[in-house]
This record gives structure tokens, C-alpha cells and sequence, in this order.
């Protein structure tokens, strides 16, 4: 049996459905149904016009340009500008619309996904609804069609033009196949339009500025024919108030009532683009992206033959060669202008010697036109200067008369509507529109974290446990700032909205300032709040703090195991090599924490280090153990080493007897505490009272207080961690570490943080970092482990690269800059709104840089502030405000057009 291609199978179909239309009977003219416009009939992804016009239409995959290197936007310019030269000689429609994404949708998605939310959740909700609502939420959807070929004869039956339609049949079929692979090539990356696709193309078009449908009916065919066009053209009326109007007016059913708006089209005129990215400037149609109002683009452009170009380019520069001939005869200076064509002749003279009119040298014919709308003239007027002025000085935006006629541009298969602001552009500048850049960032099932503020302002949500749950990937988060750069504030809006929604978290805060979540009315009777300097003597025993692998983690059922040859054999092999991890990260904590007990000399000595391992060997690593037994090791070892380590056993006793000693040495070996409860969601651990080295003063010069600060850190980092095992492997659980440099200075530090983040996705545990430099995340080697990351205001030119390197994104490329300013205030200005800036990596290929916004929330943005203020104390605090929305305001920003849906 013969196999076939699905490609091959869905040609085979639209040949198929073609040749049946070819062959149709024309209907009676006293009853046959007049659509209006030019389009009579729809097959799959293609549409075909009254004079028998296919055109293909293919819906664009969306294009990061954000945070790219030089090199890869010019090679994704350049592959754009190739997919458009293999179009020479066709007709490309470019169109440019919007789907609204409903808030509500957005707020059932968090809804489904939480977990057993603490009490509140509705109230919340329904507050972070009114937040998003205010913002675009919605997806930017660019189409592209394609003019194949023409059918002629439509209708008629006759034998002759029956055999002419076969054999067009066969041209458009090959045509086809050659236009599917460009669209589909990288540059494009467009993909068929589906029947959801054409019909949403055709609400946005012959609905032109009306309030995008929020519930789509699904469409029963992929095939209109004339008289199904109806569903649209029947219910949405055109109407110019006057000849020369600056706009129309679009009137239809929306969502069960009449809707009306008016549109103005506005056509780009003369430009004069500055080359991109050297310029620094985005894609010329991102702009657009800016404006806080729905907008339609709507571009016919023609690819012109390179031969064609080639022979009319050459004729213009002979005239411009014979007027300077002329004008020299007559020994007469040469206009300025003629001067400028002829510099400009000279280079295009160039370009055509070096690489013809092939490919990328290309040039087009086009008319680019924007659509906006509004609820009243003044509305639209207000608009259209925004455009304007989005654009000066670079490209003059028309708006001409003939609004009529401008305005059917939008709808597929309509003729333009007059030659005139014809521009003539060479591909590579037409590719540097680049339609489909889009500021992706985050997901859109999670809490909203704030919004996009580089070339659009959209919100932006994210959900901690998507990655582990759906993408199968790491829960490793860095948060990368300098002092006063939001790290605190970014994480306690994840945590805080994460413990809302029903998943543990558990907080190491060694100055904190978190532990003041624990105090907000809606979290405080889930919330414990432990500062572990006034903790039980052991309470960081290093022993301790790294507990046995749970067997019911390595049972034979779990997909790890169960399609082994011999699950229960591999289940208890992996159990016991989990359990040697442990006793070796006990012993290798335990040396590094007395190791740093002990003074600078000590500490580097080899000596010093060859004792301690020996007496870690030899004393026991369970979980019961306590470095007790290590200083018993050190008494009892002899040889050359005796003295030292005598010496070294009378240093750990001493140190055990202080105060933060006592944290680590239990008062009598074994027992255990616990600190989780399934009751509390929040555990906020502080370490007040701890006086940490400044970062970047060598150890040599820290005082004793300063020195004994880092093991404690090192172990409570682990008693943190701890949460992660404590829980079944499936539920979801959160940690956040702060201080993280401190432990990515020892071996037990990078030891705790490589096993977080290689066991976060089968524990489901997101795990956040927070550190001001990320040299420290890249030296600790942790890479393989990063999912996303979040890099606030950076400093320095090694810290900023090594920020861009985390992220992965090529230093040198300008975008230090950008890391400098973020979160800056002006000069003199009191601004406490709280808002922080940061590049937010999501690990799903979205790098955007995003504003976290708390306004809404002052009683959580009063918590997280770490700024001092004196009057702070004299004051009440912070009053939480009563919602000033009224329930039917919110459901107009669910479902009516302006912010939530366009």
C-alpha cells in the first residue's frame, strides 16, 4: 500500500474542493446572495475572490526580539527578508489583529490550578482581577496571504473550461506546495490557518474596530461558501457620515447588544528608518505595540522580480547619468537633489554589482495602513495623533480621505483602494517590520507578577510550579540584584501569592524582613515565624539538618522504577546509594561548619583540613550523630597529626560553649525536631541577631561574631531545605533563600544548592536564590540546574556580565545599560510607590524586562518595604483602603472592549 504524506493528503483535499467549485452550478440571480465584498468563498486556508483570485492564508508564530545579540536580530531580519524574496513576483497581505484573552478566563485558570487556597481566595481574586483588568491582556495575531493564482471560469460547466480549471488546478497545487515551504522556513515560521483562524480573521476585518467576540462559536466546516458569509456581513453595517469624513462608523452585535464605533485609517507615508538594531530602535511595526488602545494593521505589499527591479533601476540611473553629463557640459553646479539621487544611484549601482536583485536585494511595492477606533470622534482624533506622534519624525502617518475605501483594504481579497502614498522599499527594510515581535514573558494560568515595560505594557503572569508540572523541567530560580534593587519585594510577592493559593513555602530571611508576612491578617493563622538564634541548643546541628531519604519516596510503583526489569531491586539499590548521599553531604557539612569555627590560620591549614576529614570518617554520619563525636575523633587520632588535633578539639569545645555554638552542638547525641505541620503554610525563618561579613571584606579581617555567622548560615540554609523531603513528592512546595553568596562560599553551600535544584522537579519544589551577584550562581556551577531567573538592578561591568551570561544572553551587545538603570528613581524624587524593575527570564524562551507593581496591595507593599523611614513607627501604618470598584465596573473590565479586550 502506498504511503502518503499528511501534507500531501491536505493537498489532495483542497484540490479536491477546488475542483468542486469549479464545477458548481451558478444559483439563480433572483435569489443568489450578494456578501457585499470581493470574497466569495473560503476552502481550508484558502480564500478565493469574485474574479477567481486564491490567495493562501498562514498565521505567524510569535518572534522574540527582546534581549537578542546584534548577530542573531540581523540573522533573523535577514532570514525574514529571504522567506519575503522567495515570494517575488506574488502578492503578499499582511494583517495584524488581536484576540483578546478574557480576565475572567485568566482568573478560572489561577482558580483550577490552586490547591486547597487558604480562606480569602475569592476576595483575592476578584482584587487581582481588577488589577489585570486595567492592563492588555490579550495576543497579538499576525496573518499572512498569499496570492497563488487565479481560477478563471468559476461556475461555468463547460468541457473546455472544465479541462483549463484541471490544468490551473495542477499550477495552483505546485504553487502551493512552494508557498507552504517559505512560510514554514525559519524567518517566517507561519504555519496553515486553521478554520478558527479564518473566521476570526474575518470578525476582526468585516468588524473592523467593533469589540473583539469574547466566546467563539467552533466552526462546523473549513469551507464558506458565498451565502455562509453571511454570519458576518449580515449583522455588521458600514456607514460614512459625509464624503470627505475622517472616519466611518461600524456598528454590530456584540455579545448580544449593538455596538458602535468609529475607525479612522491611517496610511504610512514618506519614511526615512534608521537601520535596526544598530540604531537601536525596534521593528518599525512594534511601535505600535506601545499604544494603550486596540490598533489593525493592514499591508499589501508586492515582492517585485529581480530581473524586473534590475531593468527599471538601471534606466533611472542612466537619466540620473545623463543629467549630470548635461549639467556638466554646461560647466552648471548639479542640484543638491539631483546630487542626492545620483550619491544614492551610485550606491544602488553597487549593491547591484556585488548581489543583483536576488534574494535579500530585492525590492517591493507597498501600502501600509493602521486602523484605529473609538466611542466617539474625539476618541479616534486623540488616537490618531498618539500614532502620529509614535512615529515622528522617522515616517510621516497620513490620514487621508477615501476612508470608505481604505477601510475594505482590511478585509481579504478587497483591491486597494488607490495607488497613491505608494512606498517603494527595499525587503530588507520591509523584513525589518518584523510583524511578529511580540514581548511573550511567563505563562498565562499563574498569579500576575506585574507587567512588560520595554516595548509594550502587558501583563505578565507566572506560575512557580508550571515547569515541574507541565514542561517537566527544573524548580531553580535566582533573583540577581544589588542592595535596594527589589529582590525582597519580587519575593515576597511570589511567596505571598503562592501561599494564597494553597502551596507551602518555606523562608530563610537571615536579616528579617519576610518574617513581617507572617503578621498580615490574611496569612497570620497559617504563618510561623522561627528566629533560630534564640532556638534549642542542636537546633543546626549539622547532622540534623540533612534528614534520611524517605523509603516511600523509592517505591517500586513510581514511574522511576516501575518499567525496570526488576523494580523492587532498583527501588532499594537507589534507596541505599540515596542514603550513603546523605551520610557523605553530613560529614562534608559538619567539616566545613567547624572548620569555619575556627580562627583564619586554622581554617586554610592543611593540616587543619586533613584532621577534621579523618575524625569525619570516623565518627558516625547518621542522622542521630552531632560533631560531638567528630571533637571524640580528634582526641582519639595519633600519629604525626596528634598535637594538631588535640589542639583543634580544645578550639570546638570552646566554641560549642558560646552561644551560637550551642545552635550547633546539641546538649546529648540523637533526637530530632520538627518544624513543618500541614496546618502552616508559610514558615518564615530569621536569623536576627547575626552579624554577616560584608561582602567582599577578606575573612581575615571579620570579627569573631562575623566569623561564627557563616556556619550558622550554611546550616540553617540546610534545616530550610528540609521542607522540600518533609512533604509528599507530588504537592507542591516552595522555598526561598536569601544571603545565598554565604552559601555558595563553601562546598556544603554549592553541595545544598545543586541537590535543590536537581531534585526540585520529582519533589515539585520551586526553589529561589536570592544573591546580589551572579558570579556567584556561575561559579557555583549550577547552570544545568536554572529554570528561570529574575536579574533586578546590577552594577559593575563583571557583575553585569555575568548577569547576562545567567540569562543567557551575549554580553556586549548594550544591554549592561539597561541592567544599571532598572529600578532607578529621579534625581531628588520621594517616590515610594514601591515599584521594582528586573529582566525576567522564564525559562520557556520569554525574556522581557517586567515591572512588579504592588499598588494594589499597600498592606503587603508595607510589609515588604525594606526602605527606612523614621515616621514609619509614628504613623499608624498602613490602612487597607476599601475597594473603590463596583462589581459591575469589574465585569465591564472582564467583557467590554476598552483595556481587558480589544
Amino acid at each position: 500500500m502506498t504511503q502518503h504524506h499528511p501534507k500531501d493528503k491536505e493537498q489532495r483535499r483542497l484540490t479536491t474542493r477546488l475542483l468542486s467549485l469549479l464545477t458548481s452550478k451558478k444559483t439563480d440571480p433572483d435569489t443568489r446572495f450578494d456578501s457585499g465584498i470581493a470574497l466569495t468563498d473560503i476552502i481550508g486556508h484558502l480564500a478565493i475572490s469574485k474574479r477567481g483570485t486564491v490567495t493562501a492564508w498562514y498565521v505567524a508564530s510569535p518572534q522574540r526580539w527582546s534581549f537578542l545579540s546584534d548577530g542573531d536580530r540581523n540573522g533573523l531580519l535577514r532570514a525574514h527578508a529571504q522567506r519575503l524574496a522567495e515570494l517575488a513576483g506574488r502578492r503578499v497581505h499582511l494583517r495584524i489583529t488581536h484576540r483578546p484573552y478574557p480576565v475572567a478566563r485568566w482568573a478560572e485558570a489561577l482558580h483550577s490550578s490552586a490547591v486547597e487556597p487558604l480562606p480569602g481566595w475569592d476576595r483575592y481574586l476578584y482584587e487581582e482581577q481588577l488589577k489585570v483588568g486595567s492592563m492588555p491582556l490579550d495576543d497579538k495575531v499576525v496573518y499572512y496571504g498569499v496570492t497563488v493564482g487565479r481560477l478563471s471560469g468559476l461556475g461555468r460547466q463547460t468541457h473546455r473550461l472544465l479541462a483549463a480549471g484541471q490544468h490551473e488546478l495542477e499550477a495552483l497545487t505546485r504553487d502551493l506546495q512552494e508557498i507552504d515551504g517559505t512560510m514554514t522556513a525559519w524567518g517566517m515560521s507561519a504555519r496553515q490557518a486553521t478554520r478558527a483562524d479564518m473566521d476570526w480573521l474575518l470578525a476582526r476585518s468585516i468588524g473592523l474596530g467593533l469589540p473583539a467576540p469574547v466566546d467563539v462559536p467552533p466552526q462546523p466546516d473549513a469551507q464558506w461558501h458565498t451565502e455562509d458569509l453571511a454570519e458576518h456581513t449580515t449583522s455588521t453595517e458600514w456607514a460614512s457620515p459625509e464624503p470627505y469624513s475622517p472616519h466611518i462608523e461600524v456598528s454590530g452585535q456584540r455579545e448580544g447588544q449593538r455596538a458602535t464605533r468609529y475607525v479612522s485609517v491611517l496610511t504610512l507615508g514618506r519614511m526615512s528608518l534608521t537601520p535596526i538594531p544598530e540604531s537601536g530602535h525596534g521593528p518599525w511595526l512594534q511601535r505600535l505595540d506601545r499604544l494603550r488602545f486596540p490598533y489593525e494593521v493592514s499591508a499589501t505589499i508586492d515582492v517585485r522580480d529581480g530581473d524586473e527591479v534590475g531593468k527599471e533601476t538601471r534606466d533611472k540611473l542612466a537619466q540620473i547619468h545623463f543629467q549630470v553629463k548635461h549639467h556638466a557640459e554646461h560647466q552648471v553646479d548639479i542640484p543638491q537633489q539631483l546630487a542626492r539621487q545620483r550619491q544614492l544611484g551610485l550606491e544602488i549601482e553597487d549593491e547591484i554589482k556585488s548581489e543583483g536583485f536576488a534574494g535579500i536585494a530585492t525590492r517591493t511595492l507597498g501600502w501600509y495602513r493602521i486602523a484605529v477606533a473609538g466611542t466617539s470622534p474625539e476618541q479616534v482624533r486623540d488616537r490618531v495623533k498618539r500614532v502620529q506622534k509614535i512615529y515622528k519624525p522617522q515616517v510621516r502617518v497620513v490620514h487621508s480621505a477615501d476612508q470608505y475605501r481604505l477601510a475594505r483594504e482590511f478585509i481579504p481579497c478587497e483591491p486597494l483602494a488607490n495607488d497613491a502614498f505608494k512606498r517603494r522599499l527595499p525587503v530588507i527594510t520591509v523584513a525589518g517590520a518584523l510583524p511578529a515581535a511580540s514581548a511573550l514573558v511567563g505563562d498565562r494560568s499563574g498569579s500576575n507578577l506585574g507587567y512588560t515595560s520595554g516595548a509594550s505594557r502587558r501583563a505578565v503572569m507566572w506560575h512557580p510550579w508550571r515547569s515541574m508540572e507541565v514542561r517537566e523541567g527544573s524548580g531553580l530560580t535566582p533573583i540577581v540584584s544589588t542592595l535596594g534593587g527589589g529582590k525582597s519585594t519580587l519575593a515576597g510577592k511570589i511567596i505571598y501569592d503562592s501561599v494564597r493559593m494553597g502551596a507551602p513555602f518555606t523562608v530563610l530571611d537571615p536579616s528579617g524582613p519576610l518574617t513581617r508576612l507572617c503578621q498580615l491578617p490574611e496569612l497570620r493563622p497559617f504563618a510561623k515565624e522561627i528566629n533560630l538564634m534564640s532556638a534549642e541548643p542542636g537546633t543546626l546541628c549539622p547532622y540534623r539538618v540533612i534528614p534520611d531519604p524517605r523509603p516511600e519516596h523509592y517505591a517500586p510503583s513510581l514511574p522511576a522504577f516501575r518499567d525496570k526489569p526488576n523494580p523492587q531491586a532498583e527501588a532499594d539499590d537507589a534507596y541505599r546509594s540515596a542514603l550513603q548521599a546523605a551520610q557523605a553531604q553530613r560529614r562534608t557539612l559538619a567539616v566545613d561548619v567547624l572548620r569555619g569555627l575556627l580562627p583564619e590560620a586554622l581554617r586554610t591549614s592543611e593540616a587543619t583540613n586533613k584532621a577534621l576529614l579523618m575524625a569525619s570518617h570516623r565518627a558516625d554520619a547518621s542522622v542521630h550523630s552531632s560533631p560531638h563525636a567528630i571533637i571524640k575523633a580528634l582526641r582519639a587520632l595519633g600519629g604525626s597529626l596528634s598535637e594538631h588535633a588535640q589542639h583543634l578539639a580544645e578550639l570546638l569545645e570552646g566554641a560549642a560553649a558560646m552561644p551560637q555554638g550551642q545552635l550547633i552542638f546539641p546538649a546529648a547525641d540523637g533526637g530530632d525536631d520538627q518544624y513543618l505541620s500541614a496546618h502552616h503554610r508559610l514558615v518564615v525563618m530569621s536569623l536576627r541577631g547575626l552579624s554577616l561579613p560584608t561582602t567582599g571584606v577578606p575573612a581575615s579581617e571579620w570579627t569573631l561574631e562575623e566569623q561564627y555567622s557563616m556556619p550558622l548560615l550554611y546550616l540553617a540554609g540546610w534545616y530550610a531545605q528540609r521542607s522540600i523531603y518533609g512533604r509528599d513528592m507530588a504537592d507542591r512546595k516552595g522555598l526561598f533563600l536569601d544571603e545565598a553568596w554565604a552559601l555558595l562560599s563553601v562546598s556544603s553551600g554549592r553541595a545544598l544548592l545543586k541537590k535543590t535544584g536537581r531534585d526540585s522537579r520529582k519533589h515539585n519544589a520551586r526553589a529561589m536564590y536570592a544573591t546580589q551577584d551572579a558570579a556567584d550562581v556561575l561559579t557555583a556551577d549550577l547552570g544545568n540546574w536554572i529554570d528561570s531567573a529574575f536579574v533586578g538592578r546590577t552594577i559593575g561591568d563583571e557583575a553585569q556580565r555575568a548577569a547576562l551570561e545567567m540569562i543567557r544572553i551575549e554580553p556586549g551587545n548594550g544591554y549592561e545599560d539597561i541592567l544599571a538603570n532598572l529600578s532607578q528613581r529621579a534625581r531628588g524624587s520621594d517616590d515610594r510607590r514601591g515599584d521594582r524593575e528586573f529582566i525576567f527570564a522564564d525559562g520557556d524562551g520569554g525574556i522581557e524586562k517586567i515591572t512588579v507593581d504592588l499598588q494594589h496591595r499597600p498592606a503587603l507593599l508595607a510589609a515588604l518595604n525594606t526602605t527606612a523611614n523614621p515616621h514609619a513607627q509614628r504613623a499608624n501604618g498602613p490602612r487597607q483602603t476599601d475597594n473603590p470598584w463596583t462589581h459591575s465596573e469589574v465585569l465591564d473590565l472582564v467583557n467590554g472592549d476598552e483595556g481587558a479586550v480589544r
